[in-house]
């Protein structure tokens, strides 16, 4: 009787799904949500609206309390001053260099980075289904055309599901340990109060 082969598509898909998950979970950080406040930050040069990225270069240094922003021109800062202090950010200026603390963000804010979070992981569960769902396609068609008998066409299904589920709870843990980290141990116990 010949060997089931279909599932190791799905298993290497799977595979390759959760390393490209655990990658972009690595890209998010709390500094994100005022990074992207900053980022949005527009000023009126010459009549012409321009980004604060035309006018500076924006580092960020996870492990430091604040963002340096590089102005390229000194003339921009008073610009850019005025729009970071509608963002009530504390700012520090040392020549072409201002300084600008991290505030601790508010629940409301952080649950934002978690909404990303939940948004990633929604389509990655649709990359794994859809990964799961290729070879049990295959499977089926050489079925229908009497390449296979449908005793392995139901165990590359049955496989496919197994490692579906599998992969499902491994995204599920990795999701949680993200937004355990995101959140802090404070907020993450209102989280889980307010969805368990």
């Amino acid at each position: 009787m010949p060997l089931e082969n279909y599932s190791i598509q799905a298993k290497n898909l799977l595979e390759s799904i959760i390393l490209d998950y655990e990658a972009v979970l690595k890209t998010i950080h709390q500094d994100d949500f005022y990074l992207k406040e900053i980022k949005k930050i527009r000023v009126n040069l010459n009549s012409r609206h321009r980004r604060i990225t035309d006018l500076s270069e924006i580092k960020n240094n996870h492990n430091d309390n604040f963002f340096l922003l590089i102005i390229f021109n000194e003339d921009y800062f008073i610009l850019i001053d005025e729009e970071l202090k509608k963002l009530n950010l504390k700012v520090t200026r040392d020549g072409q260099f201002i300084k600008i603390e991290k505030k601790k963000l508010s629940y409301n804010q952080v649950m934002s980075l978690v909404d990303d979070i939940e948004k990633i992981k929604n389509k990655t569960m649709t990359k794994c289904t859809k990964a799961k769902s290729e070879p049990i396609v295959r499977a089926r068609t050489a079925l229908e055309n009497d390449f296979i008998d449908p005793v392995i066409s139901r165990e590359t299904s049955n496989k496919c599901e197994k490692l579906l589920e599998t992969t499902s709870l491994k995204i599920e843990e990795l999701t949680r340990k993200k937004i355990k980290n995101i959140l802090g141990s404070e907020y993450f116990k209102k989280y889980q109060d307010e969805n368990f």
